[in-house]
C-alpha cells in the first residue's frame, strides 16, 4: 500500500497546478498547493504532506530547489518530486544535494507522477 497520501504542490503556472491537482485528488491524494517558496516551506511545517511536488522556478523569482533545502533544514524528509521545463546540468548537479528526490522535465504528464507514485514511492532518488 502507498504510503503517500497528503501532496504538497508548489507551482506558479497555474493552469498545469490546478490540472495536477484535480488528477492527484482523483487518485484519492490530499493535495495543497502554492505558488511560491516562502509558501511551500511555510505550507510544509502546517500540512505535514509526505510528498512534495516542486517547481524549480516559482513566483516572484523564487525557488523550488531553496525551498527544498530549506524543507530539509526544517527536518521534513519526505520525498520530492522537481518539476522544470530545462535540463541543465547545473540543475541536475544542484538536485543531486538534496536526498529522497527526483527530477521530471516538463511538459509532464501528470499520470505519470501518478503511476510513478504507485510504483517508485518507497525509492526515489535523482
Amino acid at each position: 500500500m502507498n504510503p503517500i497520501k497528503k501532496i504538497l504542490i508548489a507551482e506558479d503556472e497555474l493552469i498545469v497546478a490546478r490540472v495536477m491537482k484535480r488528477v492527484l485528488e482523483q487518485n484519492g491524494y490530499e493535495v495543497m498547493q502554492v505558488c511560491d517558496e516562502a509558501h511551500a516551506i511555510q505550507a510544509s511545517a502546517e500540512f505535514r504532506p509526505d510528498l512534495l511536488i516542486l517547481d524549480i522556478h516559482l513566483k516572484n523569482k523564487s525557488s523550488g530547489l531553496l525551498a527544498g533545502k530549506e524543507i530539509r533544514k526544517q527536518g521534513m524528509q519526505c520525498p520530492i518530486l522537481f518539476t522544470t521545463g530545462n535540463s541543465y546540468e547545473q540543475t541536475r548537479e544542484a538536485i543531486k544535494e538534496i536526498v529522497n528526490c527526483h527530477l521530471f522535465i516538463k511538459p509532464i504528464d501528470t499520470e505519470q507522477i501518478v503511476q510513478f507514485l504507485d510504483t517508485n514511492f518507497g525509492s526515489i532518488n535523482v
